[in-house]
């Protein structure tokens, strides 16, 4: 829960993402904000000019970091990292933006917005492509979504999980690893590149 002694706008947003994820975001209104927080309508306003743009202030941040983090594991120069890699830069994201994640997880509305959507199902569909690749079996499509699915599910898990917890996070991603298509020989007739460790993550909220 924000301070008051915190900016309006930061205020706001945490009093947002509290009640988007209790009552979805169609449910809660610019109201229902200006209510529990004693202002009027127009200071939400003031700072937000919609509540399409409050939840834009709350999900970009995730959906930026994982552009970037899709964009770090497609360049020339990293082509060569591993499906663990991936997944484990992919892991120490959502536990960065933990937050957000039952808004793009679970809510309908925001799964079915315009923008927020497209991009999201675009970003997934490249973790597919990238885990299985040059796999394009429907077992191998298959098992991209298994591996995916055992990194988010445990981030809106009830009771929560420490995720902080390096042993909980290498568990996790042997958990997706394991959900893969074998690794396929190099050209050289040796293993793929070794297995990276996981970042840590951010301690941004």
């Amino acid at each position: 829960m924000a301070s008051v002694d915190e900016p309006m706008d930061r205020r706001i947003a945490q009093l947002a993402l509290d009640r988007f994820r209790v009552d979805g975001f169609v449910g809660t209104s610019i109201a229902d904000l200006a209510g529990a927080l004693g202002v009027s309508k127009a200071a939400i306003y003031y700072h937000y000019r919609s509540k399409d743009a409050l939840l834009h202030r709350l999900v970009d941040p995730l959906l930026d970091a994982i552009d970037a983090c899709l964009q770090d594991h497609t360049t020339p120069a990293t082509t060569a990292r591993t499906p663990r890699g991936l997944l484990g830069a992919y892991l120490a994201v959502l536990i960065a933006h933990q937050e957000a994640i039952p808004l793009v997880a679970t809510d309908v509305a925001v799964l079915n917005h315009p923008s927020i959507g497209p991009r999201l199902r675009a970003q997934n569909q490249q973790l597919r492509t990238l885990l299985v690749d040059p796999d394009t079996s429907v077992a191998a499509r298959l098992r991209a979504e298994a591996a995916l699915g055992a990194i988010w599910r445990p981030l809106i898990a009830d009771p929560p999980v420490d995720l902080t917890d390096p042993t909980h996070q290498h568990t996790l991603v042997d958990a997706a690893v394991a959900a893969l298509p074998p690794k396929r020989p190099s050209a050289d007739g040796g293993p793929m590149a070794a297995a990276q460790p996981i970042r840590t993550p951010s301690t941004r909220a």
